[in-house]
């Protein structure tokens, strides 16, 4: 029995193997990485580490190594196909069968297709008749090769252009509800998902267009329009703009609030920076920003809303073994607007500026509290002494 590589990515996800590994052996945290006793040969000291950035393990006694199903086959005694299916179970995702698994390629490989002649059909669309999202990227300060290099694009103010385009090119009104470009209307038909808004194609790090966001252009509502869970997308697992991030050579990656955060940002002369798809960053999303960087500065918006946020990203990146730093900007409400009114070199040294997790969350307990006043003292102490408590470091 094979699977296709989609199917064992799926897998590898699904089992970080750091948490598969720690069901087995008693892990250590050694800065990023994690040690253990080798459960392969006897040992007193540790010499096995496992590295979560790259979901391998390598023991420098006895040269055993791999990912997490290669841990799974040793450690169960174990033929490939039996371990796949038994951190299969473990995470709750179902085994396809040789014939089934033909068709999800299949399907996949149609949905992406659909994706790809959606974006070129936007990307069209927005040197078209209707002006109005060039107009408004042209207002947002984006230069015509910002624009050719993240492929953005416009979706007609119409119900059904790109389906009707779509269908004529071959494709079903069944493959076009399946890759999220079309929702199903009354009596059987099928109108746009994304109308009257710019778009920002969401590419993975082979370069497959797996799904878009869309604008509006006015005060409507919803402000942003993601494409919703497909066969080839899921916004919690997936990172805007991560397909040139990774190829920035940075050890540090900057992580932004929205698409148009991220494209500002690139077009400043940073590219190793991403963004997440409209939600707060998931453990999955850290996990695989931690392939590409070993520290992360994060530079959300400055509102309420961006500091929740904010605090989320760091304990999720302290799970993954990932150093945080935060961006404090003053006089603008995100990296955006500060690098309008700034330039690239101001944001610059704001990244060298930038205060780690623990300074910054102090800082934000000293901005909550009355400093002035004996209560206000005692109140800040008691909750910074908690947060200095919670530290992994002796």
């Amino acid at each position: 029995m094979t699977f296709s590589d989609d199917f064992l990515e799926q897998i590898r996800s699904a089992n970080p193997i750091e948490t598969v590994m720690q069901s087995y052996v008693h892990l250590l945290r050694r800065g990023r990485n994690y040690v253990c006793n080798c459960p392969f040969h006897s040992e007193k000291t540790p010499s096995c580490t496992i590295f979560p950035e790259t979901q391998s393990f390598y023991c420098f006694g006895c040269g055993a190594g791999g990912d997490v199903i290669t841990f799974i086959r040793r450690m169960e005694n174990l033929e490939f196909v039996d371990a796949v299916k038994l951190l299969a179970q473990r995470s709750g995702l179902e085994v396809p069968d040789s014939k089934e698994a033909d068709r999800i390629s299949q399907v996949r490989i149609r949905t992406l297709s659909i994706n790809r002649e959606a974006a070129n059909f936007y990307y069209r669309n927005l040197s078209g008749a209707d002006k109005r999202g060039l107009q408004y990227f042209a207002s947002r300060r984006l230069s015509p090769a910002t624009i050719k290099k993240y492929g953005l694009g416009y979706a007609p103010d119409a119900w059904s252009q790109l389906s009707d385009y779509l269908l004529k090119k071959g494709y079903t009104k069944e493959e076009l509800l399946t890759a999220g470009v079309a929702k199903a209307g009354r009596n059987g038909g099928i109108y746009d998902m994304f109308r009257g808004r710019v778009m920002f194609p969401i590419v993975d790090v082979r370069g497959n267009v797996i799904g878009f966001g869309g604008r509006v252009l006015d005060q409507s509502q919803p402000k942003y329009l993601n494409t919703a869970k497909t066969p080839v997308f899921d916004k919690g697992s997936n990172l805007f703009s991560l397909n040139f991030a990774k190829n920035s050579n940075s050890a540090i990656m900057i992580l932004a609030e929205g698409y148009m955060d991220v494209i500002a940002i690139n077009q400043a002369g940073f590219s190793n920076v991403v963004a997440t798809l409209g939600t707060a960053i998931t453990p999955e999303q850290a996990r695989k920003i931690g392939q590409y960087a070993k520290e992360v500065v994060i530079a959300y918006d400055s509102d309420t809303a961006g500091q929740t946020a904010t605090q989320r990203a760091i304990h999720h990146f302290s799970d993954a073994g990932i150093t945080t730093r935060i961006l404090h900007m003053e006089g603008a409400k995100d990296p955006d607007e500060f690098i309008k009114k700034n330039g690239p070199e101001r944001f610059r040294l704001l990244l060298e500026r930038s205060a780690n997790d623990v300074e910054y969350q102090l800082m934000e307990l000293g901005r909550r509290h009355m400093l002035g006043t004996a209560d206000g003292q005692v109140a800040y102490l008691r909750e910074a002494a908690d947060l200095l408590a919670g530290l992994g470091s002796p």
